[in-house]
């Protein structure tokens, strides 16, 4: 199972941690994990590409752990776009999630940042 923890703080997503591998088919052949990974993928490209954002960026393929926290910043406007990319990520899991809930689990957590 794959499970996608995401971090709020004051209100606003700040980053996520997946964990796991989704096991609903052999490696390759897993549609489910392929919906995952691109909705994470995309998520850091447009945070980090689009937004212009300093990410803190954890992998370990093996174990399926992604993890992506918005650096400190100021930039009102950048974390408001940050909350929209993250938001849209959320919505599109909590989606796979009910189709797969076997397969895919969504949490939310309230985090200060210096807990993280």
């Amino acid at each position: 199972m794959t499970s996608v923890r995401f971090w709020c703080s004051a209100e606003r997503f700040i980053g996520f941690k997946a964990n796991g591998h989704t096991g609903y088919a052999p490696a390759g052949q897993d549609i489910v994990c392929a919906a995952v990974s691109t909705l994470v993928q995309t998520t850091v490209l447009g945070l980090h590409e689009l937004v212009g954002l300093q990410l803190q960026i954890e992998q370990e393929p093996k174990i399926g752990l992604y993890s992506c926290l918005i650096a400190p910043t100021d930039d009102e406007v950048k974390l408001e776009q940050a909350h929209l990319i993250l938001n849209l990520m959320y919505l599109g899991l909590q989606q796979i999630a009910q189709e797969y809930r076997k397969f895919v689990k969504i949490s939310l957590k309230e985090v200060q940042n210096d807990e993280l």
